[in-house]
Formats: C-alpha cells, structure tokens, sequence
C-alpha cells in the first residue's frame, strides 16, 4: 500500500521524536539556527535523508542524533530509540547537568518567592521583629 518514507522535513522530524514538545517550537528553533547539519544551519522546510546527521541546540542541552527512519506521526516515547541514533558526547549531557544544577542553587523556586510564609517562617518572623524593636 503505503511505501517507506525516504525524507522528511527537519521541523516534522524533530517533533515525531519528542526532541521538541511542538512542531512550532521545532520550527522555532530552525529559525534560530539552533539546528545544524553539517555546521550549516537548516531551515524548517529541510528534508532530512536517512543517514544525516544533526546537531540541536535546547537551551544548555547540546544534542547530537543520526536520523535513521521517518515516522508518519509523533510517537510515543518507548519507540523513539528506532528513529534515531543519539550519538551525544557524554561530556555534553554532563556540562549541561552541571548548567542546571547551578541554575537551581542561583534562583529560588518560584513557588518559594509567591507563596505567604508557613508557620515557623512566621515565628521566626516575629521573634526578629521583637529583637529589633527592644534595642
């Protein structure tokens, strides 16, 4: 009936294996020449071939994947290892851990800056407020 799909555009196959939550978002960062084969950027309407190999840029992630097969829709995440070959340095996936880790000890959550203080927060509070009004 159908025969294998021999190319694809890069913003679809990015998408159908989950490397961006959103064809817009995988279009996006085509653009922004975040996408690169060959160390040239590529466009959102790019048809990859069986064989490219790409690298993706995703905010400190730096993600290196040979394309082997094309999917006809986004798939689900079990078979997503059968559309691409990730051939990321470890050292990559390491300073980019490394990059987050930072990032979480430099800001606080943002539920830790909105939120009213909890009780013991309160006390301490209090306990300052009557230290520094006695002096």
């Amino acid at each position: 009936m159908s025969e294998a799909v021999q190319t694809q555009r890069a913003d679809k196959w990015l998408h159908h294996v989950r490397v961006f939550k959103t064809r817009s978002l995988a279009t996006q960062a085509c653009t922004k020449g975040n996408v690169t084969l060959d160390d040239q950027p590529v466009k959102p309407a790019r048809d990859l071939r069986a064989g490219d190999v790409i690298e993706v840029v995703r905010g400190d992630l730096r993600l290196r994947l040979r394309v082997t097969a094309f999917a006809p829709r986004r798939l689900s995440a079990p078979q997503v290892s059968e559309f691409y070959e990730n051939l990321t340095p470890q050292e990559w996936i390491e300073k980019a851990a490394e990059l987050r880790r930072q990032k979480e000890l430099e800001t606080p959550h943002e539920h830790e800056m909105v939120t009213k203080p909890n009780k013991q927060q309160l006390r301490q509070l209090r306990e300052w407020q009557e230290q520094n009004h006695s002096m």
